[in-house]
């Protein structure tokens, strides 16, 4: 997960719009959170089509708000956040599993994913995987919304909301690098970050998505410091800073 969310937070942070997987996570997970409330236990395909249908919605949505309002695109995404989770307060308010299923939403349940559960959603990062480096144009226009939300959809049932912005964010922010991003700066602060948080998390017996939060936070910086260091003043350390692929 943290490797295919790398590229699309540096493609992110390019773009200026970094609550929109915020926004696009919150809104997947009221959609799960409604489902759940009308239908009880909605069966696992029901859940896939509840939920990739409202992910590319958002996508649409998203990408239409781009094209019409640029200029106020990033406070429509910051609002469609906000407003996503005030429903999912009150769609849960009365439900006296409410604030559980809230936390689970949020910050995941990660130590409890099972294989089958990665199994499953390994296809849909296979594609977005296939599609960004194969189809160079797709990182553009709709194609990269679509992509986007189709990663995010998968993400956000696996981790939560919590753990989805902190491995696309955390990461794309360790990759500056001068007036670009180095790609392998993002992997390896992500790859540090998972390590540390679930293998400390597991034996502390600490919430594993919330201490993944924080040991991103701790590695981008970490990983920023020590690339400063090795960088010649007014010179970069990779000849192709820009390259996603």
């Amino acid at each position: 997960m943290s490797a295919i969310h790398a590229p699309l937070g540096i493609e992110v942070l390019k773009r200026g719009i970094v609550f929109i997987d915020l926004a696009t996570a919150q809104i997947i997970g009221l959609a799960l959170v409604l489902l759940v409330l009308v239908f009880d236990e909605p069966s696992w395909p029901v859940r896939q089509i509840a939920s990739f249908g409202a992910g590319i919605g958002v996508a649409l949505f998203f990408r239409w708000i781009e094209r019409v309002m640029p200029e106020e695109q990033e406070a429509v995404i910051g609002s469609s956040f906000i407003l996503a989770a005030s429903l999912a307060l009150l769609a849960l308010a009365n439900d006296p599993h409410g604030g559980e299923a809230l936390r689970h939403l949020l910050s995941g349940q990660i130590l409890f994913v099972s294989w089958g559960d990665i199994a499953a959603f390994l296809p849909v990062y296979g594609l977005v995987a296939l599609i960004w480096i194969a189809v160079p144009r797709a990182r553009s226009g709709v194609g990269f919304f679509v992509l986007f939300a189709l990663a995010i959809t998968a993400s956000v049932q696996l981790v939560g909301v919590y753990m989805v912005f902190a491995s696309l964010i955390l990461p794309a922010l360790a990759a500056r690098a001068g007036s670009g991003y180095a790609l392998r700066r993002a992997f390896a602060s992500a790859a540090v970050a998972v390590v540390a948080g679930v293998s400390i998390s597991t034996v502390a017996d600490l919430p594993a998505g919330p201490f993944l939060v924080v040991c991103f936070g701790v590695s981008a910086v970490a990983t920023r410091l020590l690339c400063r260091r090795k960088e010649p003043s007014g010179g970069e350390d990779d000849p192709h800073p820009t390259a996603l692929a």
